[in-house]
């Protein structure tokens, strides 16, 4: 009796698996996240949009900010006007949201000026972020 709700037990368990959608990964340090946004100096995030010209560009250029108690990022957005000239706007100071005790990456970037971004995946080659214009996907511009 045991063997036959073992596989159902199974499907279960793996049911249960494939609906997590937190992918930031999981078990990252706010420092680790910090560097996987900067590449451990700068680093330069691509939004991926259908692009018809240059006006439809985004990037996202992150800076890690070295402080002797807590690293920072400085993030800005770099769009294009009508005859491809950059524009750089300043989007703020951030840094990753973590449990005080343990340092774990939440799920947030925090600002100075109190907006905060919701990372809800993160690798070295792509970002999905939720910000209060929406939800933007991002490649790593190498």
């Amino acid at each position: 009796m045991f063997v036959k709700y073992r596989g159902v037990a199974l499907i279960i368990l793996l049911l249960f698996c494939a609906c997590d959608n937190d992918f930031f990964p999981k078990g990252l340090y706010d420092y680790q996240v910090e560097r996987l946004l900067s590449n451990d100096s700068s680093k330069v995030w691509l939004q991926r949009v259908n692009a018809e010209n240059c006006q439809d560009l985004v990037r996202l250029f992150v800076e890690l900010i070295s402080e002797p108690n807590n690293d920072s990022l400085d993030i800005s957005e770099i769009t294009f006007s009508a005859n491809c000239t950059p524009d750089t706007s300043i989007i703020g100071r951030a840094d990753a949201s973590s449990f005080d005790e343990s340092l774990l990456f939440t799920d947030s970037l925090n600002f100075a000026n109190g907006d905060f971004w919701i990372i809800s995946r993160i690798t070295s080659e792509s970002l999905e972020i939720t910000s209060p214009i929406g939800k933007s996907s991002y490649l790593s511009e190498f």
